[in-house]
């Protein structure tokens, strides 16, 4: 089996990270980059080219339906959550079980787990450098993996909780 990062290496150090033992998350092309706003929509676009980069295609990037996250969450947070059209139905339980997570002023919480890899903000400028770190995560991600060569293997992330 390929080998997943044990720890990313960053220009400047995230305030916290925290990285956990477990199953990881095993990217597929049923991935699809969900979003809660249409205004940073177009925020999306390098993650999307990344992976058309690395992998051949692009992978969508859509809006979460109503039906999947309830307003009050909605409106609390600027959301991009990383995962497939099954799991996103339970983007509300996923967010709602982190809603006592305090993100202090200035930062935004970047998660990542063997279902998803959720990005959660307060405002667009957090959000830029929200969707820069997981650019720069998934950078690693993809040419950690293409060093060791063993195409017929699942790319895959480490869980961690960052703060940054």
């Amino acid at each position: 089996m390929s080998e997943y990062i044990k720890e990313y290496v960053f220009e400047s150090a995230p305030k916290e990270i925290t990285y956990y033992d477990g199953e990881t998350l095993k990217l597929n092309n049923n991935f699809c980059f969900y979003h809660n706003k249409s205004k940073f929509r177009r925020e999306l676009n390098r993650l999307q080219y990344l992976f058309k980069d690395y992998g051949a295609q692009p992978l969508l990037a859509s809006g979460i339906r109503d039906t999947y996250l309830s307003e009050e969450v909605s409106n609390k947070y600027l959301i991009i959550i990383f995962t497939t059209q099954e799991i996103v139905k339970e983007a509300n339980e996923i967010i709602i079980a982190r809603s006592e997570i305090i993100i202090p002023p200035g930062c935004f919480y970047l998660e990542t787990t063997s279902k998803f890899m959720l990005l959660l903000v307060k405002d667009m400028k957090r959000l830029i450098l929200g969707v820069d770190m997981m650019e720069k995560i998934l950078k690693q991600t993809f040419e950690h993996f293409f060093d060791q060569k063993i195409f017929n293997e699942y790319i895959q992330i480490r869980p961690f909780v960052l703060i940054s």
